[in-house]
């Protein structure tokens, strides 16, 4: 019984340290001690399986990945908990943002001389988003391959683009060096609304133009 116990109570460990940025481990290390549990018959396998599917899914990995880039950016002068916790609404945050679209994801590009490869279109100042509008062929993120056109960014090296000026997230990326974090998800139909939008303005301009 008390071997039982002992395995319990480290999923109740497991269940309340999840916060941490070290999230992998973690979930690898509940997906072991519910395979005891199931094991030991101490809880039915078809009650363990569904957790076990989703810490193994994309959904799970994806959530952890945006956690801890969040998490590296908040104040490390802050207590661990306080550093969890603020990661964690963040996290949730850009999650409850996304639904309806796909989920939130980071990607890694290198910084070169030709800089990213990619253009960006939008921005507060004409009330939408900031969105990956060129994949340039050949760069960076071209030849990574994980980044799309439709793409909205969220974050650059953990500074958050979702209210910034076009000037602000450009000036961000532009500064970036090295290998640069970001945050995205790909949301196409309303990039596609916003080309259209942009091409009515133009049209209109032109006319205006000519009269």
């Amino acid at each position: 019984r008390s071997f039982k116990l002992s395995y319990y109570n480290e999923y109740k460990s497991y269940l309340s340290a999840m916060a941490v940025a070290t999230l992998e481990r973690d979930i690898r290390r509940a997906i072991e001690l519910m395979e005891k549990l199931e094991q030991m018959g101490e809880i039915p396998a078809a009650k363990l399986e569904p957790m076990k599917n989703v810490l193994k899914s994309d959904f799970c990995r994806a959530v952890r990945e945006v956690f801890e880039q969040v998490h590296e950016t908040v104040d490390g002068n802050h207590p661990p908990e306080l550093r969890a916790d603020a990661a964690a609404k963040a996290t949730v945050a850009a999650f409850a943002a996304s639904e309806g679209h796909a989920h939130p994801r980071v990607i890694e590009l290198p910084k070169t001389d030709e800089g990213l490869g990619f253009n960006v279109m939008g921005g507060r100042e004409q009330a939408s988003p900031i969105y990956i509008s060129r994949i340039i062929p050949g760069g960076a993120a071209h030849k990574d391959g994980n980044l799309r056109r439709g793409d909205q960014l969220l974050a650059v090296n953990g500074v958050s683009v979702e209210k910034a000026s076009h000037e602000t997230a450009v000036e961000l990326l532009k500064q970036a060096t090295g290998k640069v974090k970001l945050i995205v998800k790909y949301t196409p139909k309303v990039l596609e609304e916003m080309e259209a939008r942009f091409e009515r303005q133009k049209a209109s301009r032109r006319g205006r133009m000519q009269q």
